[in-house]
């Protein structure tokens, strides 16, 4: 049966439907306007990060399948230009854990196993995998939309609150930023499937303190086992790599949501005297690593003890990196096919 409505009724449905298109189309600017907002506070953020010195004590807590499966406290001392000191406090098992970067060679000093690990920084360099530091964030990648949530509260100061998602909604870290110093207060990170994966805010903070002329630097005590890390390998194109290593690059036909291959960090390893091709992946806060080499390569001792190891055709793989158990065995599955 068809059902007629009065002239009076559909102009009022007509104004109706007009009116949502019109308030419809308004909230596009401002939603583009909330994220552009909400990138220009991200983007300050990471500015304060290297130029607002400060100091306090920060809890951080590492998850696994949504459970707490670790965590500590740690005594955060950042200078300019890339100066910090962090160092772990409690729980006593891993107290005197210490990590100290002058701006161009880091310290990472383990007591217990009296270990000294040393390194240079490079430009823009990122640990997304150190527990001892908040990671470092993108200006506005393609692949992340930033969402400006409000305000919150952090170690008693006001804060701007931002999370970062992939384009179809899933969340990938939240923010919470200093309102006056933009300063990350606090940071939670997230799995592909959703699931927190770390957390990391500070107690206690003070800004401009007065930082001892020799905090920034470190020497390793006298019985100390110091390893030297060798300097960084190169990134090229993925074409030039591709050509230095002697055969093209397999990639996985499954990649968790959000990531992408970043084709202008592909290196060239050698190990047992093969090229090994070292593939970035990235959401623009969390990276993983796949190497590709002969399969000779896995008989070596090296990332594939740290990682997944799988022989598929005439390759050996190894995907190192914190994503899920099923996250890894996807990608896997979907390079033997």
């Amino acid at each position: 049966m068809v059902k007629y409505v009065s002239h009076k009724v559909s102009r009022q449905l007509l104004g109706a439907g007009i009116t949502g298109l019109i308030c419809l189309a308004g909230m596009i600017p401002w939603a583009r306007a909330n994220e552009d907002w909400a990138w220009r506070v991200v983007q300050r953020s990471i500015q304060a990060g290297h130029n607002v010195p400060h100091q306090g004590y920060r809890n951080v807590v590492v998850f696994r399948q949504g459970q707490k499966v670790s965590g500590f406290v740690q005594k955060v001392s950042q200078g300019y230009g890339g100066q910090q000191r962090v160092v772990i406090v409690e729980p006593p098992a891993q107290r005197g854990r210490t990590e100290v970067c002058d701006g161009q060679t880091r310290w990472e000093y383990y007591p217990r196993v009296h270990k000294v690990i040393i390194s240079q920084v490079l430009e823009h360099h990122q640990h997304p995998l150190s527990s001892t530091e908040t990671p470092a964030l993108p200006s506005s990648p393609a692949n992340l939309h930033a969402h400006y949530l409000g305000d919150g509260q952090v170690a008693g100061r006001l804060t701007h609150i931002i999370q970062l998602t992939t384009p179809a909604g899933r969340p990938v870290c939240k923010l919470w930023i200093d309102h006056q110093k933009f300063v990350q207060l606090k940071v939670q990170r997230f799995s592909p499937s959703g699931e927190i994966t770390y957390s990391a805010y500070f107690t206690t903070i003070t800004y401009d303190p007065k930082f001892p002329p020799d905090l920034f630097t470190f020497t390793p005590p006298k019985d100390a086992h110091i390893i030297r890390v060798p300097p960084a390998l190169p990134r090229m194109d993925i074409k030039e790599a591709e050509r230095q290593a002697g055969f093209p690059a397999k990639l996985p036909r499954y990649i968790p949501e959000g990531y992408y291959l970043e084709r202008s960090r592909v290196a060239v390893a050698r190990m047992r005297g093969q090229s090994v091709l070292w593939l970035s992946f990235s959401n623009g806060v969390d990276r993983f690593s796949l190497f590709q080499g002969p399969r000779a390569i896995a008989a070596h001792k090296g990332p594939h003890q740290l990682g997944e190891c799988w022989i598929a055709g005439p390759f050996c793989f190894v995907l190192v990196g914190s994503l899920p158990a099923e996250e890894v065995q996807k990608i896997k599955k979907s390079m033997q096919r």
